[in-house]
């Protein structure tokens, strides 16, 4: 079904499933597009749409676009989206982190968005929306949100001077892998204490508020 607004330019284009949303994602990377805004909770969608949506962002990345990832700080207690999201990373995506994200989006340049349609109808159900009219205030919130959860000093986001010496790559390796600071002890030989040291001198150096963030933010500028 396809429902046309007053605004000839504009349509509304329901989504049934998750396999719908899916398949709408592997067209898109048939587009030339600019830039890709991507809003990624923990629900409703399952990983086959977040797989898809990696694949895609992955592709526009090296077609030059600009992609933005917002995600759910606390996403590690999931490894599999965990791990989607660290692929993103790796690809060059910009990521940001905030504690609650109730709303999956994707908003591709500035005439098409998939937006869930009702969140009373079920899990899966979406839309998309094409045209500016009805893209355009999604994409406002995107960039609102973008914004306000980047930290004061813009850390997150922007490579650092110098990257990691040796022992500081082994162990970011490792935290990405979801290693205690025990394990990652056990692993490199080096004392728990130091491990520590290091982790938290990592952090801070990518201004990054959790494990999870770090690994994500050290795939992103390729130091691991």
């Amino acid at each position: 079904m396809l429902v046309r607004s007053d605004n000839s330019q504009t349509t509304f284009q329901p989504l049934t499933d998750s396999d719908s949303v899916a398949d709408l994602l592997d067209t898109l990377r048939l587009r030339t597009m600019r830039e890709l805004r991507l809003a990624l909770p923990r629900h409703p969608y399952d990983r086959r749409v977040r797989e898809r949506a990696a694949l895609l962002a992955a592709q526009l990345v090296r077609n030059g676009a600009q992609v933005r990832v917002l995600y759910v700080a606390d996403v590690a207690r999931d490894p599999a989206q965990a791990e989607d999201l660290r692929r993103m990373a790796a690809t060059g995506a910009q990521m940001r982190a905030l504690p609650h994200l109730p709303v999956w989006m994707a908003v591709a340049d500035r005439n098409l968005a998939i937006v869930p349609s009702d969140s009373g109808i079920g899990d899966s159900s979406a839309a998309v929306l094409h045209g500016r009219p009805l893209v355009r205030a999604h994409q406002a919130f995107f960039d609102q949100v973008w914004v306000s959860c980047a930290p004061p000093d813009g850390r997150v986001g922007t490579a650092g001077p110098s990257g990691p010496d040796e022992r500081e790559r082994e162990a970011l390796a490792l935290l990405a892998e979801g290693l205690t600071d025990e394990a990652i002890s056990r692993r490199t030989g080096l004392s728990v204490r130091t491990v520590r040291r290091t982790v938290a001198g990592m952090m801070s150096r990518m201004g990054a508020q959790s494990r999870f963030q770090a690994g994500v933010e050290a795939a992103r500028r390729q130091w691991i």
